[in-house]
């Protein structure tokens, strides 16, 4: 599978044992539909969610206090 951000192969998750558990990646929304790289997750999707969470919370409070 390849990661919808960075074109790349979506890494495989192992246990401590070496035995592989996840395939998947992670998902990629809001940026992209389908799955990601867990470097991009961590690195793009993660931090622009982080964003975007920020944003709407100041949103919100400029909302409830523009007529003060």
């Amino acid at each position: 599978m390849m990661c919808v951000i960075c074109k790349d192969e979506i890494d495989k998750q192992y246990n401590a044992d070496g035995v592989m558990y996840w395939d998947q990646g992670h998902s990629a929304e809001p940026l992209a539909n389908g799955r990601c790289c867990t470097n991009c997750n961590d690195e793009i999707v993660i931090p622009y969610r982080m964003t975007d969470m920020k944003m709407t919370m100041v949103g919100n409070l400029y909302e409830e206090n523009k007529d003060e």
